[in-house]
């Protein structure tokens, strides 16, 4: 499995799914069962590193604006959600957090699928009847970047000014 695959898996789900994060997960889990077990532990291990590499304070303090407060396991669902949006959302957030701003939904604060995140183990116990091994082993020591307070309208501003004003942030 490559990057283009992974989102390719994705791509597919998600143009059957009608924008629903947990419908696009059944859809890559679908998806995964039909694939060799060695492809499925290819999956979960770009998904993992994809994990790792949006684990940014400035994209948290997206999350935690878009959906009305963010914890850090709220943090790690709305990672999920954002790989439900497609390759090319991902990469602009990753690239620049608030470019968010094209997609957040002011009257939809629940920017979050944890389904994603465990679809490839499940789909490797289905189809080996195994437990995966040395799935989701992601040791994150913390997000990277600057650290800003989150609840500061001024400092949240600066940081992330286009989605402050799509949110209406005072």
């Amino acid at each position: 499995m490559d990057n283009t695959l992974f989102w390719k898996i994705i791509e597919r789900a998600k143009s059957e799914a009608d924008g629903d994060p947990e419908v696009i997960a059944e859809g890559v889990h679908e998806q995964l069962t039909k694939l060799p077990a060695t492809e499925i532990e290819s999956f979960d291990a770009i998904l993992s590193s994809k994990l790792t590499d949006a684990y940014t304070w400035k994209l948290w303090g997206a999350a935690y604006l878009m959906n009305g407060g963010c914890s850090d396991d709220g943090f790690e669902y709305f990672r999920g959600w954002l790989f439900t949006q497609g390759q090319k959302v991902y990469e602009a957030a990753l690239a620049d957090p608030d470019s968010l701003a094209e997609i957040a939904d002011p009257e939809n604060d629940d920017n979050e699928c944890e389904d994603i995140l465990y679809v490839a183990i499940q789909a490797y116990e289905e189809v080996t009847g195994k437990e995966m091994p040395g799935s989701n082993g992601v040791v994150e020591s913390g997000p990277s970047g600057e650290r800003w307070d989150f609840d500061d309208p001024d400092a949240t501003r600066q940081q992330l000014p286009r989605l402050t004003r799509k949110l209406d942030i005072q």
